[in-house]
């Protein structure tokens, strides 16, 4: 006689302190939504958003590299995921070349040449809160993803930028934890002009399933793909950006931003159960993973 072992469990009840059949076991452990180990017999990519991955999938299906596809993937989560992923920020990056070492470059932005400590203390200032202009750093993603392209891509950042492009333009649905996320910040963004018109468009933060445009980013990746990143350090986008935060009490200036560029730094690596585990060093917060 036949039976079926899940029959012969406990059956899990709301409420209740009984184990898990096996059937619900098997059902968490392999068939239900989470993590699971991949595999790939030439190239993968992970991101947190699946238009981005799909995008670095895409160029290295094109001939594009992984530094290709890095460089386009955050691209279009800068605009997917606009509360967590921006060109008005950083990049940190490890790459291994082929036959190469692990090489890290460090596309931090710095502080103003301005704000020195005397600067701050003059003003009395002992802390800075994160919404102060004085919070604000000359973006060094852009910097590096020149730096990066042109150094060990193949495609150029023009193409890199396509695709972002193509979605800040035409539009994207908003995901579920993206709304949540949205909609947790929409008291901070209504403060300003700016973030109201972009991420505010009817007054509220979009739900999810809505198509959201983001046709001023658009502009400025294309003036990018067009000119390089000195269009984003020099001319009309720098002029527009120190203006903004000046505006706000900022101490930025043009010259902050004709002179930020990235650099290649020395990695730093611990041994892990006989792995090593290489990060990017101070001042990244790549020695914390390392210490952990």
């Amino acid at each position: 006689m036949r039976q079926n072992i899940c029959h012969l469990l406990p059956t899990q009840r709301p409420g209740s302190k009984l184990p898990v059949t096996l059937r619900e076991k098997l059902m968490r452990d392999n068939q239900l939504p989470g993590r699971s180990p991949v595999h790939a017999t030439g190239a993968m990519a992970a991101t947190s958003h699946p238009a981005a991955t799909l995008a670095a999938i895409d160029m290295m299906r094109t001939g594009g590299n992984a530094i290709d596809a890095a460089i386009t993937a955050a691209a279009v989560l800068s605009v997917v995921e606009p509360h967590s992923t921006s060109i008005g920020g950083d990049c940190f990056a490890l790459y291994t070349p082929s036959g190469g070492d692990v090489i890290a470059i460090n596309g931090s932005g710095k502080a103003p040449n301005g704000a020195t400590v005397d600067w701050f203390q003059k003003q009395g200032l002992t802390s800075i809160d994160y919404q102060s202009p004085h919070a604000v750093v000359v973006p060094g993603c852009i910097a590096a993803w020149q730096k990066l392209s042109n150094d060990y891509g193949r495609k150029g950042l023009d193409a890199c930028l396509q695709p972002g492009i193509k979605f800040a333009e035409n539009g994207y649905p908003v995901h579920a934890v993206i709304a949540n996320a949205w909609e947790n910040s929409a008291d901070k963004l209504a403060t300003d002009e700016n973030s109201r018109q972009i991420f505010l468009p009817n007054g509220s933060a979009p739900k999810a399933g809505d198509i959201h445009h983001q046709p001023a980013l658009a502009k400025t990746f294309r003036t990018i793909a067009d000119r390089g990143s000195i269009a984003f350090y020099q001319g009309e986008t720098a002029e527009r950006m120190v203006a903004y935060l000046r505006g706000k009490g900022g101490l930025h200036t043009l010259d902050d931003f004709a002179s930020t560029k990235a650099d290649y730094v020395e990695p730093i690596s611990t041994d892990y159960r006989g792995y090593e585990i290489v990060e990017c060093p101070p001042n990244g917060q790549g020695i914390i993973a390392l210490e952990i």
